[in-house]
């Protein structure tokens, strides 16, 4: 596969790009057209390729085709999310279980696994990993099914520090012994993962200075110490942080320094019953905080979070319900009539989410997407909140994103080289494939008999060359 890794001094590029018009963008479609301009301009680099005979000479009139195969950015969903934790269409088997895994492929490049304590070990010394305990598991069958779709893997909340979610028999141990089994778990659980599991979330929203569930307590600064020493080369986020909430990752990363750990990049959650999909004013929001929480702490973003009812019900949750400043920036003085006012659809939902989704992948800081949840099933708060319905049909959002992802925002170039064996082409960052589609009579058949090749694309210059064997 061809790759371009993100350019040195990334943030430095970053920061000459976060200005957009926003003063002159009346609606939402106007908007739309604006962030399409600023994917291009942030997510599409060029790529030049060259090809060598087996001597070393360039190769003159070789057709190429170049195949983008997958997004450098994460594009990612919670299989397991809320409600049940684990369901038994994402660690399941059967027909259902393959259809829903199906619509995962189709759609997104990484999962995030909801692999609270309580979900791992519901039992003391007992484990979900390779077996069914106390309705979860087995946790590995999702591995192996996000493996054989070639996805990336986030592991979700070793540690969330909350009584509801945390395993019940700590309450049982003294703070020491909680403490210990906490490291067990957290250690037990990385050391087996590490090689397959390319970022971790070690607590999940800790708002308090001392983590707390159960007898357990604990600095999550230590959490972050056990994972960064046993996953040197995963990333690791500091995970929790409401829609809008510049101050929350303060306390995360000057923990995590103080125990010998590190945060990586800042995850943000945003769940909504209630929204606005033309709302400019919104966007704009989102948009200015992604740039000011790079600024402010010099780390990436990722939307790990991202949620959104596709239909009405009473005392709907939204953002601003947390975070009151959400709806002044939205203009709302009343915020139960706005939400009495607000029709909230299958068609609303896919409006609402194209634009989140291009707000996220046209800004240069943020590195993720992830939805929560996939089916309807299985979300949040028990809401109509997923991308597909109970019998696993796709909504209007899913396919809306479908054709985004797999489609407008994808690479197919059909090249030939030049004299001194080189072409290039502009693309979406990300891995390619790169296959002959002919070969000029009188070439060397030595240097064209390589069909199918991967190598690591240099990050600076952007130049493949392909050398014959």
């Amino acid at each position: 596969m061809v790759r371009r890794k993100s350019c040195p001094g990334g943030s430095i590029l970053f920061r000459r790009q976060y200005i957009m018009e926003w003063n002159r963008i009346r609606s939402a479609e106007e908007m739309e057209e604006e962030l399409d301009r600023e994917i291009q301009k942030n997510r599409v680099h060029g790529f030049r390729i060259r090809v060598l005979n087996a001597y070393g000479k360039p190769c003159r009139g070789v057709r190429l085709r170049a195949v983008h195969r997958n997004h450098e950015f994460t594009f990612g969903v919670c299989p397991n999310g809320h409600i049940s934790m684990t369901n038994h269409l994402a660690c399941g088997e059967g027909p259902g279980a393959e259809r829903y895994w199906e619509r995962i492929g189709a759609l997104f490049n990484a999962v995030t696994l909801w692999w609270g304590w309580r979900v791992l070990e519901p039992e003391r010394g007992i484990h979900t990993f390779d077996r069914e305990c106390g309705g979860y598991g087995p946790m590995e069958r999702m591995i192996q099914r996000a493996e054989a779709l070639g996805q990336r893997i986030t592991a979700h909340a070793l540690l969330y520090p909350r009584d509801d979610v945390s395993p019940q028999w700590i309450g049982k141990c003294t703070e020491e012994e909680a403490r210990k089994a906490l490291e067990a778990h957290v250690c037990e659980t990385v050391e087996r993962y590490r090689d397959r599991i390319s970022c971790w979330h070690p607590v999940n929203e800790a708002y308090d200075e001392i983590q707390k569930a159960g007898n357990l307590r604990v600095n999550e600064g230590l959490v972050y110490r056990w994972v960064s020493d046993l996953a040197p080369h995963a990333s690791i986020v500091d995970n929790g942080g409401h829609t809008i909430d510049p101050d929350f990752y303060e306390k995360g990363i000057r923990n995590a320094g103080l125990f010998g750990g590190r945060v990586d990049d800042l995850g943000i959650r945003g769940y909504f019953e209630l929204y606005d999909s033309s709302a400019v004013s919104f966007y704009k929001s989102m948009w200015e905080h992604f740039g000011a929480l790079e600024e402010r702490y010099h780390r990436g973003v990722r939307f790990t979070e991202i949620g959104a009812s596709s239909a009405q019900r009473p005392g709907a949750y939204s953002p601003w319900d947390v975070d009151p400043t959400t709806a002044g920036q939205l203009g709302i003085a009343n915020v139960e009539e706005y939400r009495a006012g607000q029709p909230i659809t299958e068609e609303t939902q896919a409006d609402f989410l194209v634009r989140m989704y291009k707000l996220a992948f046209a800004h240069p800081a943020v590195k993720e997407c992830t939805y929560w949840d996939l089916c309807d099933t299985y979300t949040w708060n028990e809401t109509e909140g997923g991308l597909i319905r109970p019998d696993l049909s796709p909504k209007p959002a899913y396919e809306r994103l479908r054709k985004l992802i797999r489609g407008t925002w994808k690479t197919e170039a059909v090249l030939e080289t030049d004299a001194d064996g080189c072409c290039g082409f502009g693309g979406f960052d990300g891995e390619y494939e790169v296959e002959f589609a002919a070969r000029q009579s009188g070439e060397d058949e030595k240097a064209l008999a390589v069909r199918k090749y991967g190598a690591e694309m240099n990050s600076e210059h952007r130049e493949y060359v392909i050398c014959a064997e």
